[in-house]
């Protein structure tokens, strides 16, 4: 994933971007919640009834975002069945 998607992903769920980092397994379903509701909000936002929350400033931008947070939802998704952590820069 790249900084611009990675960084925008950790902060819709809470967590400071850093060298290293750590998901666990009993903290996933709140953060599924967390990008998929960004997620809703954002095509509101894009169809023009609003909302506040994370800002992307291009429709270029609103792809990229869509795509880092599919591929995002698949990495918590498949992690929260196998049981594990995801886990950063270790």
């Amino acid at each position: 994933m790249q900084r611009f998607s990675a960084e925008m992903m950790l902060s819709i769920i809470g967590k400071t971007p850093g060298k290293k980092g750590v998901i666990t397994v009993s903290e996933m379903d709140e953060l599924i919640q967390k990008i998929e509701f960004e997620l809703q909000r954002q095509a509101q936002v894009e169809k023009g009834s609003g909302g506040s929350g994370v800002e992307i400033s291009s429709q270029h931008d609103a792809v990229r975002f869509r795509e880092s947070a599919a591929s995002f939802l698949v990495l918590l998704k498949t992690s929260k069945a196998s049981g594990s952590n995801v886990v950063w820069g270790l």
